[in-house]
């Protein structure tokens, strides 16, 4: 009886299905190769990243900046690049864009740069745990300026991305100088005379 019951229990076990989870991680981009020189100080909007779950899982990511091993070019600081969202959470299938800036600050080196935008898969618990990641290489210039013209180049970017309030309030204020100015000028007193 006990070896009939081993036997059968032997046969239900590889008979059923197994459960397995599968987790992954894919972009829609493989890289982004900027042609023109960059000018420190500037704001760059990157094209949107297309972070898949291609595994059967929910599952979370979060995006990082990384440098290729062995590059010749200099790696880019995690700083310089912002994703809008930083982690996303995917159920089987799903695909979500996310926005990605470049914000070079205004004494950054001249020279050539290179570095990955990653997608890792978020492990949690306690223990090392290795996480899987998908990656699109990074490659652009940044010309030399004079620190003046990187601010100057700031301010004009900040300006282009807040239109209309950088040029709108402005043009009330000095609205509002040039209506003061004038009933300094030109004041009128009416009088009432019986």
């Amino acid at each position: 009886m006990q070896r009939t019951l081993l036997i059968g229990l032997a046969i239900l076990l590889l008979s059923a299905d197994t459960a397995s989870a599968d987790r992954g991680v894919a972009l829609d981009l493989g890289k982004v190769e900027i042609e023109q020189a960059l000018t420190p100080g500037g704001g760059y909007l990157l094209p949107p990243v297309g972070v898949r779950n291609p595994g059967n899982e929910r599952t979370s990511y979060r995006m990082v900046v990384s440098s290729v091993t062995g590059q010749s070019r200099a790696p880019v600081p995690e700083s310089w690049v912002h994703f809008s969202p930083g982690e996303v959470t995917l159920g089987p299938g799903q695909t979500r864009k996310v926005q990605t800036r470049l914000s070079l600050p205004t004494g950054a080196d001249p020279g050539d740069y290179e570095g990955l935008l990653a997608a890792q898969i978020v492990t949690g618990g306690a223990g090392t745990q290795v996480g899987a990641a998908a990656a699109a290489k990074l490659t652009f210039e940044v010309e030399s300026t004079t620190l003046l013209g990187a601010w100057w180049h700031k301010l004009s970017t900040a300006s282009t991305e807040h239109a209309p309030w950088t040029w709108l309030v402005p043009a009330v204020l000095a609205s509002a100088l040039v209506v003061s100015q004038l009933r300094r000028r030109f004041s009128f007193r009416v009088e009432k005379r019986t």
